[in-house]
């Protein structure tokens, strides 16, 4: 029998318990909890067939959709670990992931079989491919129909040679963009998924506590008496207790209470942690997780799902979901929606104005989580909105008595007006970077027999001690559509580009990605270069969403006191020549001797 706290023990219980439940909904496409359940147990029937073993590795080379669910809960069928892959990525990216991630087969799509048939020779752990789809199986090379093959398998629960998956047993690996410019592949146990989660909202119980207390909508029954209760430091080390020692393993009342309930739309690409997380936490829970039937995101399409089905929670990724759906709602002039009371946004900012707009105008009744976290440190820290809120625009985010600024040195917590690293204390911490020993002890350190998970972003513990301000990030990463470019991986590709002097890439603002990529270049003299040729020269070689959108020549480049390249620097520069091409023709950014400054990548 499977661990109590893992997915697909909960999966099985769901089955039995709830079985008749809508677990996930795509277009026409329905899956109950028990078809859920069976459908997994064909895909793990069919891995088998395949010559899986107990520990061994699956790629997902999918978009949203249900075979990706279906996909990892029949790998857990066989305790096996799923990896999902950036669809994304170029082939040098692809190989590197499989290749590090010692996976031996590959789901795919239809869309993506071209590009992994062009690599197979460089992947000799890759044993066979399933195609969803209409590709036709060809067992001479290893591929096969996913339809037709799992299809036939028996519904019935695998019996393997070895024991089921445990809750120590990996859960997932999933590859995170690198500062050196190599993903790299993070891992959670099964239960330490779930204990880190946990752990993260307890840390946040006082902070809620007091936002409750302070009462804006005067609403709070018992007035002054239940205001102290709330405020009382006991009140919130209790709740932390019991949330931290509560029984959390699988059970049947919570999916009973959940189900019908809990109505998600996942927007976010379940490749990456949040959607991967919403998308099995809510089959786990006994919520229904809904899912567009396009390939990419469609604003009209998901205010449809969120107006027909009732939708109540989405999962979304800051401007570049948010902002389109706001205007699709501007637009129909689409009456408040009253039934939508939570937006998760998480992976990039959202602008003030959006919030603003949404809760003030079209979703009075919902709630607004801001979220800070990444594949390794989930949900380090957050910020509420609804619309009573005036301000929209706050750029700090709360402390907390795990969630802290410390020095990166010590591990003594920093003093208010301080700049230190954003860490977490942890009792649960991840498995670490597959393969990747290095990182991994930059990740998780160790300071006076505390464990804390470090996040590489520089922080400045506000005046106050209980909120703080981002400074930077290690690599100064840019977010562009949720997506972090690191500057490393593109500056590597530029420079070796002929004529290039120096390289530094950086962020341009944008309305739509929040942040585009943007390489600030100095040639060599005498040497004439455009935008165009840098475009040219990264593509095949990096994924599109990584290379420069922007090019600026400079003949005097921003560099350190050791000549390396001042990152605060080349950002200012990028912001100033956004707002001189936004200005009047007379204020336009003028060609260097390098070549046109400000150039624009299609």
């Amino acid at each position: 029998m499977a661990g109590n706290y893992t997915f697909v023990d909960a999966l099985e219980r769901n089955s039995r318990a709830i079985g008749g439940a809508l677990a996930l909904v795509q277009g026409r496409r329905l899956r109950t909890y028990r078809d859920l359940d069976r459908r997994a147990n064909q895909i793990g029937h069919a891995y088998l067939e395949l010559g899986l073993k107990r520990g061994e590795r699956i790629a997902l080379a999918l978009t949203n959709g249900i075979e990706f669910v279906e996909c990892t809960y029949g790998g857990w069928k066989d305790a096996l670990v799923s990896v999902p892959i950036n669809y994304r990525f170029m082939d040098a990216e692809l190989i590197h992931v499989l290749d590090n991630s010692d996976s031996v087969g590959v789901v795919l799509e239809d869309q993506f079989l071209e590009t992994f048939e062009r690599i197979r020779s460089q992947l000799p752990k890759i044993r066979f491919m399933l195609v969803v789809g209409k590709t036709p199986s060809d067992p001479s090379r290893q591929i096969f129909n996913f339809a037709d093959f799992t299809m036939r398998q028996p519904e019935g629960k695998p019996r393997l040679p070895w024991p089921e998956q445990t809750n120590e047993d990996t859960g997932y690996n999933i590859y995170t963009g690198g500062t050196t410019g190599l993903p790299k592949g993070i891992s959670y146990g099964e239960k330490a998924m779930l204990k880190t989660a946990v752990e993260g909202l307890s840390s946040f119980v006082p902070g809620l506590l007091r936002r409750a207390a302070r009462d804006e909508a005067g609403n709070l029954p018992g007035g002054r008496i239940t205001r102290q209760l709330l405020q009382a430091p006991a009140t919130a080390k209790s709740l932390q207790w019991m949330l931290e020692h509560a029984p959390l393993g699988n059970n049947s009342l919570l999916p009973r209470w959940v189900q019908g309930r809990v109505r998600a739309l996942v927007v976010s690409p379940m490749m990456h942690s949040v959607g991967w997380g919403v998308s099995h936490a809510l089959t786990k829970m006994g919520g229904t997780v809904y899912i567009l039937e396009g390939k990419s995101y469609n604003p009209e399409e998901a205010y449809a799902m969120i107006r027909d089905h009732r939708i109540n929670f989405l999962a979304a990724i800051g401007d570049s979901t948010l902002k389109p759906l706001l205007h699709v709602l501007d637009e129909r002039g689409a009456a408040p929606i009253q039934h939508l009371t939570t937006i998760g946004s998480v992976g990039m900012p959202a602008a003030a104005e959006v919030k603003e707009r949404l809760l003030k105008t079209h979703l009075p009744g919902s709630t607004f989580v801001d979220v800070l976290g990444g594949s390794e440190i989930t949900g380090i820290s957050f910020q509420i909105y609804t619309a009573r809120d005036k301000v929209f625009n706050k750029v700090t985010f709360p402390v907390s008595d795990r969630n802290l600024i410390i020095n990166p040195e010590t591990g003594v917590p920093v003093k208010p007006g301080e700049v230190g690293e954003l860490a977490r204390r942890t009792s649960v911490p991840p498995q670490g970077y597959y393969k990747d020993p290095e990182k991994t002890a930059k990740l998780i350190r160790q300071f006076n027999g505390q464990t804390w998970l470090m996040s590489g972003d520089l922080a400045q513990l506000d005046d106050n001690g209980e909120t703080f301000t981002f400074v930077g990030r290690g690599s100064e990463c840019v977010n562009t559509g949720g997506e972090k470019v690191y500057p490393d991986e593109v500056e590597t590709v530029i420079k070796k580009l002929a004529g290039v002097e120096m390289v530094g890439v950086t962020a341009t603002p944008d309305e739509k990605y929040g942040e585009l990529v943007t390489a600030v270049i100095k040639l060599e003299p005498g040497v004439q270069l455009s935008s165009e040729d840098v475009i040219a020269h990264c593509k095949d070689k990096i994924a599109g969403y990584k290379r420069p959108r922007k090019v600026i020549f400079v003949d005097e480049f921003p560099t350190t006191l050791i000549g390396k390249p001042h990152y605060k620097g080349l950002r200012e520069l990028a912001k100033r020549v956004k707002a001189e091409e936004a200005g009047p023709p007379s204020a336009a950014v003028r060609p260097t001797a390098g070549g046109t400054a400000g150039g624009l990548a299609g």
